[in-house]
This record gives structure tokens, C-alpha cells and sequence, in this order.
């Protein structure tokens, strides 16, 4: 069996007996989520929980399973159907679900078989959750991400547009799937948003490429924490090279932008004054 989710009918309906199914409960083969409800070892623990409430994992839970670049509140969100009933804690399938760490969206879509197999809703729809969860910065990063990663064409955004608020969908404009992080996403529709010109992913010559370009003359690096570890050197020498071009570089960390956004921005748009 190479799916993670598994339910008693289904299991039934290939051949499995009940006998079959209670030796692989024993042996840890298959392990219960919820009534008539199992995984295999290994599942994503999101996802289960997500199950274990009655639904499907979306929003930033299904964005991080489909591996996506996302954003948290701490809460897991769930697509439960319109008919569901009796939702259930995640993380005791014993108890009614009160949990205010849970997000429920209640959907009336029909579910393609291949999300039924991993218990993860279609991405279209994660990422509509996505947006009626986070600011629409926020959660363009994960549109983003799906772009570069090739987890829906660009053609998809019109579709997903139109399941969303126009204030909200306008934001859609700005999805970029060249953005190699959510961090670099947020930085420039941020800055966007604010009427600054933005090119992310430049090529410079005797610099190599850099994260954004803002207004074509200031270099802005978002320096992850894994990525950057050990290059302080060869930054230096990048930062260097641009202003010998006439570039200035500024560098931020995850939590500068992540966190304390107005300071970036009184920085960035000082640069840009002088």
C-alpha cells in the first residue's frame, strides 16, 4: 500500500478482511485516526489531525504538506463537507471538537479521487483558504511558491481569482513564480503594495543574482538563516561588487521581515530618499 490514508470501507472494497485489518492495527501496520479511519506510519501529523477532525488538511496545513512555502497562525485548518457531522478533537477522537487552535472551513466541493488518497484538499482550494485566513501578502507566498514549484500554471490564477473577494483577488496580479522564498515574496508585494518598483531574481553582472531590485538601484537580500549560514565572506564581497556598479545592498533577516516590517521599510525607503 503506497497511500497514507486509508478508511475500513476502502480497505474492504480491496480485498482486505476485518480479521486483515485488526492484525495490522496490532502490529502498528496500520494505526486508527478516527473510527473506520487509518494511516500508515509516517503520515504528515497535520494531515492526521486533520483527519481526525473530519475533513481534509488545507490552508497553511495543506500548503506545508503539499510542500509549499507558507505561512502559520499556530491554527490548523480544515475542509470539512457541507453534510459532515460529529467533527471530532485532532488530537483525541474521543472528544467533540471546541478547539479554538482549529479552522473550519465548510465546503460543498466535490473532491477529485487522487485528494481522497492523500486527505489533502485540491490546492486551488488550499490556497483560497489561505487567503480567508492571512493578509493577502501573507498568503501570496504560497501562490508563489506553487508557481515555482510547478504546482499550478499560471492560467490557474484567474480560476482562483474568481473564488475569491475581489479586494482579495487583485492581489493575484502580483504572483510572481520566479520568488525563490516566501520571505523574498512578502518583502516585494509588500513594497509593491506601497508603489515601489520591484524586480525580484536579478542577474547582475560580476555580482551574480540577487533577491530583489527596488526602483533599479537598490539591492535587497533576504538573508535566510540556512541559506546564508557561512557565506558571510562571499556576501561581503557580492555587497562590494554592486557598489561598484552603483548599487547599494541592504540585508535583512526572516525575523526582521517577518516581524518588524515598518522598521524595513523606514530603512528601504530611506535608501532609496538619499
Amino acid at each position: 500500500m503506497q497511500r497514507a490514508f486509508w478508511t475500513t470501507a476502502e480497505l474492504l472494497a480491496h480485498g482486505r478482511s476485518a480479521r486483515w485489518i485488526a492484525d495490522q492495527v496490532r502490529a502498528a501496520h496500520l494505526i486508527p485516526v478516527r473510527k473506520g479511519h487509518y494511516h500508515l506510519p509516517g503520515a504528515p501529523e497535520e494531515v492526521v489531525r486533520a483527519v481526525r477532525v473530519g475533513g481534509l488538511a488545507t490552508g497553511a496545513a495543506g500548503a506545508a504538506a503539499l510542500g509549499l512555502w507558507t505561512p502559520s497562525d499556530g491554527r490548523l485548518a480544515v475542509a470539512v463537507p457541507a453534510t459532515a457531522s460529529r467533527l471530532r478533537d485532532p488530537d483525541d477522537p474521543r472528544r467533540p471538537l471546541t478547539s479554538a487552535a482549529v479552522q473550519v472551513h465548510w465546503t460543498s466541493e466535490r473532491m477529485p479521487q487522487a485528494t481522497l488518497l492523500d486527505r489533502i484538499a485540491p490546492v486551488l482550494l488550499v490556497l483560497e483558504h489561505l487567503f480567508l485566513t492571512f493578509p493577502p501578502a501573507r498568503a501570496l507566498t504560497a501562490v508563489d511558491s506553487a508557481l515555482h514549484e510547478r504546482r499550478i500554471r499560471p492560467a490557474d490564477l484567474a480560476l482562483l481569482g474568481r473564488r475569491l473577494p475581489a479586494q482579495i483577488a487583485a492581489v493575484l496580479a502580483l504572483a510572481d513564480g520566479r520568488a525563490e522564498s516566501g520571505l523574498e515574496t512578502l518583502a516585494r508585494v509588500l513594497l509593491q503594495l506601497a508603489g515601489f518598483r520591484v524586480t525580484p531574481q536579478v542577474d547582475i553582472p560580476g555580482v551574480g543574482r540577487v533577491d530583489l531590485v527596488v526602483e533599479g538601484r537598490l539591492i535587497v537580500e533576504l538573508d535566510g538563516q540556512l541559506w546564508h549560514a557561512g557565506r558571510f565572506e562571499e556576501d561581503r564581497a557580492r555587497d562590494a561588487a554592486a557598489a561598484r556598479l552603483g548599487y547599494r545592498t541592504l540585508r535583512f533577516t526572516y525575523r526582521q521581515v517577518m516581524d518588524e516590517w515598518p522598521m524595513v521599510f523606514a530603512a528601504i525607503t530611506r535608501a532609496l530618499a538619499s
